[in-house]
């Protein structure tokens, strides 16, 4: 781990940078010493302790294909030796956006440079489901007795995008 990275953008970069390349090393490089990292991958369970966070990436990329990932929205905050990121990844396959994840990234300086500790990431959430509460103005003009029907008449909601990191 001699890679020292100046700033949690720095190793934010790095950290996706690896995850292309499928360079576990360099990924290694980017995530804290400390034994209790943090990684949710879309849709799977939480993975605790830095050897399990690293074997998920070393099995994550055994078949993984080519991916591109550009940050489209990120809200940051933190503190003097700790960074929160709020981020939208774009996830493009060939050149086409295959799948859209919000994430958090938490990093923390240590050793004088900044590393990870959590990566957190899920599908974004549909917009559709929200347009549906965009008809409704409040509570007072619901009709409860006929929610149950109302209910019945949604459209399924569309499957969840494919996990790809």
């Amino acid at each position: 781990m001699s890679k020292l990275f100046k700033t949690p953008e720095e190793a934010e970069a790095a950290f996706y940078e690896a995850i292309e390349r499928t360079d576990i090393v360099a990924l290694d490089s980017v995530w804290s010493t400390d034994e209790n990292i943090v990684c949710v991958h879309p849709g799977a369970n939480r993975i605790e302790g830095r050897k399990a966070v690293m074997d998920s990436f070393v099995e994550l990329f055994s078949d993984a294909p080519i991916l591109k990932f550009s940050i489209v929205d990120s809200l940051c905050t933190g503190s003097e030796g700790l960074a929160v990121h709020l981020v939208r990844e774009e996830i493009a396959l060939d050149g086409q956006v295959v799948s859209i994840m919000v994430s958090t990234n938490i990093y923390q300086q240590e050793s004088g440079g900044w590393r990870m500790l959590l990566h957190h990431a899920s599908p974004e959430p549909d917009g559709a489901f929200d347009d549906e509460f965009d008809a409704f103005r409040g509570f007072d003009t619901l009709d409860f007795d006929d929610m149950d029907d109302d209910l019945d008449d949604l459209e399924e909601p569309a499957p969840p995008p494919p996990v790809l990191h």
